[in-house]
């Protein structure tokens, strides 16, 4: 239960950083220029577009080569946990990517739901049950990460490697 309460915790404070540099990047840019290119933005598919090449794209870039060079992410580095391949060496580019792919994959969904081919808020409420999808795939991901006490994730499963605790 320990390592995967540190790795839920590490995810967690990924996603803060991640939000509070992109976040704030989106928030600087639209106050420094006016709204530009947010006021543009005006379909599902270009906000598509925006949100993958200014937030997907810095998110996976984070992953991917972090956990390929020096096994951890800042919230791994935090609480004292690495990711490693069967040898207990650091993953390949490969492996980080794979993680990557399926970890991110119900963000990325979410993305595509609320927003392909109509963004979501100019839609009827009745038509929003997609959204139930992505979630469902977050509970069965952080389900199967208690089932293995912490060591494998789904997406540990698919790159064939595991979490690891460092001792300090």
């Amino acid at each position: 239960m320990r390592l995967t309460l540190k790795r839920l915790i590490a995810y967690w404070l990924d996603f803060v950083i991640l939000t509070s540099v992109l976040g704030g990047g989106q928030w600087l840019l639209n106050n420094i220029t006016n709204g530009f290119p947010f006021t543009y933005l005006d379909t599902g598919y270009k906000i598509e577009v925006w949100v993958l090449l200014t937030m997907s794209l810095p998110v996976w870039l984070y992953f991917i080569l972090l956990e390929s060079k020096k096994g951890q992410t800042l919230g791994k580095k935090f609480l004292n946990i690495k990711v490693v391949n069967k040898e207990r060496q650091n993953i390949k580019t490969t492996q980080a990517i794979a993680r990557t792919l399926v970890r991110l994959f119900p963000w990325e969904l979410t993305h595509i739901i609320i927003l392909i081919p109509k963004p979501w808020w100019t839609l009827t409420p009745e038509s929003t049950y997609l959204i139930y999808i992505p979630n469902a795939l977050i509970l069965i991901y952080v389900g199967y990460l208690f089932y293995k006490r912490g060591n494998k994730a789904i997406h540990d499963n698919y790159a064939k490697t595991e979490v690891i605790e460092l001792t300090p």
